[in-house]
């Protein structure tokens, strides 16, 4: 365990480490400091033989290091990850002291933000370097609070002053505010006889916090506040400016307490990828954006191919050929709008995912209907169902494997340009327009059932490929603006995985009927076959003129009879508890005397 000083400007080094040194001493633990130098490398490196330390650090024996500033989010991350840091200091100075938008202005936020353990940004007194005197923190009762308390009272013991504001109701008002007050204090682990404790009667907490600090000899007020929106707030709002200026001028610090445990292990997991999945950096990220924010939409060219592929999936099922099929899985756009919803739910992008899902659905229907048109026109020519309309009819838990992996094989080779040649691969892997087809076709067709497996085949596709890109995308280092994204990428992450595992139970109960009806039925046609003399040998299972198929093979010693076939046909029609078309073939063979 340890303290950490995060020093990015050397004129805040001085302040800090005065803070720093009296909170390892009285927390008994060391005490370490970074420095945020531009001539630093990119990683994180400790203080060498022989290097010149800081000015601020000349007289001081602590362990230091240097790291870049663009760097110093990540590497403190992991320092503090791998060390166990207790608490985090670093400061922050007037925005006007600061360039908008520079990196020194934006890491104490993400840091406030996304350290793990507890951390505390301060705003020192202009001009000074320590403060001496009481420590006043507001005590509303919040774990961010009771860790201020906690902090100030091992720091300065009794001169620590807790303050509670109650609003002004009846005369009682004081004494309800005392009774939280001793609450706060006390769920703090201090007992309130060991601290000064200030009640203050008004409705702006602000105003009665300022008054406070304004009324008593105070070196440092601690306020707890849970995120970065208030930082700024409570830094330069909390206490007049006069009161902070000139050598013995007051300090502002803000606490937030350490994460809760479940942010703490997305945090390590997120080091652990960054250790293990090679990261986006800023160009590959830009070309990322760029290359779906142009292709994620719906345009004329995206519609163009969409009815082409979906017209060439028709003819392709229609016509029973395979090699048809595949090549209207090459030509559909549909596969880039999904790898952008996935995309935009890492990032919070709510624009992005709107464009995404309006090319989806749009894609859909416009698919949909010339599927419809194809099938009615295949119902006059007399077009029945064909086996490569059927396969999309029964999808199974191994399409939902696909389909995942499949999103993110296919936002793995989009966001890395010279892997783009394996998209086409991707695209066969999780077929995406047959699905659609497949359902207008056989809804005029009227195979209801084989269209409900079809359009349960391409929910299950679009689901599994958005989670599966929004996956890689999160493992490859691309995260949102925490602030202004919202709940919702999170509430929608939960919907897919909720729908996710609702289609894993009917895909699922499809593979168990595919693995175990065939196998009971092969067992049951045998005994029957071997009955009349004859072995059984292959049994497959298909559909033919809308009925189910099965085809079996025999071997025996001439054709069998009329009365084996209808016994072998009302075997598998009891097994399989429909009617069905039964195809024999049988291989004659002879056998040698005794």
């Amino acid at each position: 365990m340890s303290i950490l000083l995060v020093v990015r400007h050397a004129e805040e080094g001085p302040g800090l480490l005065a803070w720093g040194l009296r909170a390892a001493s009285a927390l008994e633990l060391p005490l370490e400091v970074v420095c945020c130098d531009a001539g630093a490398g990119e990683e994180l490196t400790w203080r060498q033989e022989g290097d010149e330390p800081p000015v601020f650090l000349h007289d001081s024996k602590v362990r230091w290091g240097r790291v870049r500033v663009e760097n110093a989010l990540a590497a403190v991350t992991d320092h503090v990850m791998s060390a166990g840091v207790k608490y985090v200091f670093t400061g922050k100075r007037n925005s006007g002291q600061e360039a908008k938008g520079s990196p020194e202005r934006r890491l104490s936020q993400a840091l406030f933000e996304q350290i793990p353990c507890a951390i505390l940004v301060m705003r020192l007194p202009e001009g000074g370097e320590s403060q001496e005197g009481r420590i006043l923190v507001p005590a509303a009762g919040g774990p961010h609070s009771r860790t201020a308390l906690e902090l100030a009272h091992k720091l300065v013991g009794p001169e620590t002053t807790a303050f509670f504001v109650e609003p002004y109701s009846d005369e009682v008002s004081r004494e309800v505010g005392e009774r939280q007050l001793h609450k706060a204090v006390r769920g703090a682990g201090i007992d309130p006889a060991e601290i000064g404790c200030e009640v203050a009667l008004g409705e702006q907490v602000s105003d009665e916090i300022r008054r406070q600090a304004e009324s008593g000899h105070y070196g440092l007020v601690l306020i707890g506040a849970s995120d970065s929106r208030t930082l700024r707030s409570k830094l330069f709002g909390t206490v007049p400016d006069r009161l902070l200026r000139g050598p013995a001028g007051m300090g502002i610090g803000v606490v937030r307490s350490a994460l809760p445990a479940p942010q703490r292990w997305r945090g390590r997991v997120g080091r652990l990828l960054r250790l293990s999945v090679p990261q986006l950096d800023r160009e590959e990220r830009i070309a990322l954006v760029d290359e779906i924010e142009g292709k994620a939409r719906w345009t004329f060219d995206f519609a163009l191919l969409m009815a082409l592929a979906t017209l060439i999936a028709a003819l392709g099922l229609l016509a029973n050929s395979v090699a048809v099929v595949i090549g209207a899985m090459l030509v559909a756009p549909l596969m880039t709008p999904l790898i952008g919803g996935g995309l935009a739910m890492v990032q919070g992008n709510w624009p992005l995912w709107l464009r995404s899902s309006r090319a989806v659905l749009l894609g859909f229907f416009l698919a949909l209907v010339i599927g419809l048109a194809v099938g009615l026109l295949a119902r006059l020519l007399g077009f029945g169902l064909t086996s490569e309309l059927a396969a999309r009819g029964e999808p199974t838990l191994l399409d939902l494997g696909v389909a995942f992996a499949s999103g993110i094989a296919a936002s793995y080779c989009l966001a890395r340009p010279h892997l783009t040649g394996a998209l086409a691969g991707v695209a066969i892997a999780a077929a995406l327009v047959p699905p659609i087809a497949t359902v207008g076709l056989c809804l005029a067709l009227g195979e209801t059932v084989t269209a409900q497996g079809a359009a349960l085949l391409f929910g299950t596709n679009v689901v599994a490929i958005v989670l599966g890109a929004a996956v890689h995308f999160f493992a490859a280092g691309i995260r949102g603006r925490r602030e202004g994204s919202g709940l919702w990428p999170r509430r929608f992450i939960i919907v897919l995985a909720l729908a996710c595992a609702g289609l894993a139970v009917p895909l699922t109960s499809i593979l168990l009927g595919k693995v175990t009806t065939p196998r009971a039925l092969e067992r049951s046609l045998a005994e029957v076959a071997e009955q009349s003399d004859y072995r059984l040998l292959k049994l497959r299972r298909s559909r033919s003129a809308g009925a189910p198929l099965v085809e079996i093979e025999l071997a025996g010693r001439e054709p069998p009879s009329e009365s084996l076939v209808d016994a072998l046909k009302a075997r598998a029609e009891e097994r399989m508890d429909r009617a069905i078309r039964l195809r024999v073939r049988t291989i004659l063979e002879t056998r040698r005397a005794q």
